[in-house]
């Protein structure tokens, strides 16, 4: 039987840390560790980790100064011991007792180097649920890795973020697949690594990971004009790389950092005027990775851009956003 090791970074959750670990304890499947790494949380999430650790055998604790959730995620890569490795924000939580039942059936089969899930957003302003990924091909993923990737893109579901994804931890180790500390929106740059250099893919359709937005004081509630600098920086980097080898695969994976890159623009049109000048060179500089955009609403934006340019189609995008967080009817129309 495989182990499955969870990491989980902690800080200032203190009001959702116990159902989040619950979640994952009260797991029909025992073979597991739960890591939490408490990044020097000021409130009282150290204490409830060392609570778990004390109660249950199976609980590892990590206590360190505070790094961000990339300096976190590495050190809980580094104390595992399972087979495959999920992530899950702590402000987040699994739904049911048999989330791990079909995964863990699924990696057993095939043994694929990243299986993915479904995962539910909870709107707490709406106090709505909507299942956002899990519609999956599992065929295409399971054929090759230019199938596997095609289909992701086709069927809008490639991962957006580190918490969609079961990873081997032999395959994380060997190909260094840490994520980069210092810059925000790290699971961009991570997720294209690891679609870089993993060979096999799989999936379930269960959506089992329940993704809590909107809620105060969030990473993604408070994105900022580092945030696009960062997500600018990941644009940069692989496309240098991706682009000498313009597979199909890669391809798909420059589309990816095109519709990243639209996102910047979204941030572009919340922060100051000073924050402006300072980003609208770097957005301007990497403009030319739209040409890669790929898919109905990749080329709508690129279209907008040409039209509009940088200020408003950031608005643009901004309200589009805006609108799609608060009626999900919204993004499924304009998707």
């Amino acid at each position: 039987m495989i182990k499955i090791s969870v990491i989980i970074p902690v800080y200032k959750v203190e009001d959702y840390l116990h159902k989040c670990v619950d979640s994952v304890l009260n797991q029909n499947f025992k073979a597991i560790e739960v890591i939490l790494v408490d990044d020097g949380s000021p409130d009282n999430c150290p204490e409830i980790c060392d609570e778990y650790a004390s109660k249950d055998n199976r609980v590892k604790v990590i206590h360190k100064k505070n790094g961000g959730s990339s300096d976190a995620r590495n050190q809980g890569i580094k104390a595992a011991t399972g087979d495959y490795m999920l992530f899950l924000d702590s402000d987040d939580f699994w739904e049911g007792t048999n989330a791990l039942d079909n995964l863990v059936k699924t990696i057993n089969n095939n043994n694929a180097d990243v299986t993915l899930y479904g995962t539910k957003d909870i709107n707490l302003v709406q106090n709505t649920a909507n299942i956002t990924r899990g519609f999956y091909n599992i065929a295409a993923l399971q054929k090759n890795k230019e199938a596997a990737v095609k289909s992701l893109f086709e069927t809008g579901q490639f991962p957006g973020s580190a918490w969609v994804v079961a990873i081997k931890r032999s395959f994380v180790i060997e190909n260094e697949l840490f994520f980069i500390t210092g810059i925000k929106a790290e699971d961009i740059d991570w997720l294209v690594h690891v679609f870089v250099k993993a060979q096999t893919f799989d999936a379930i359709n269960d959506a089992f990971y329940m993704y809590i937005k909107n809620r105060p004081g969030s990473i993604t509630n408070t994105s900022d004009a580092k945030s696009a600098k960062d997500i600018l920086y990941s644009v940069s980097k692989w496309r240098t790389l991706l682009e000498k080898n313009l597979s199909l695969s890669n391809r798909y994976l420059l589309s990816y950092l095109a519709y990243q890159y639209v996102t910047s623009y979204i941030v572009f049109s919340k922060v100051s005027k000073s924050d402006k000048e300072l980003l609208f060179p770097l957005i301007k500089n990497e403009q030319s990775i739209l040409k890669y955009a790929m898919g109905k609403r990749g080329l709508i934006c690129k279209r907008l851009i040409e039209i509009l340019g940088i200020k408003y189609s950031g608005m643009v995008f901004h309200f589009g956003h805006v609108m799609s967080n608060k009626y999900p009817v919204f993004k499924r129309i304009t998707s």
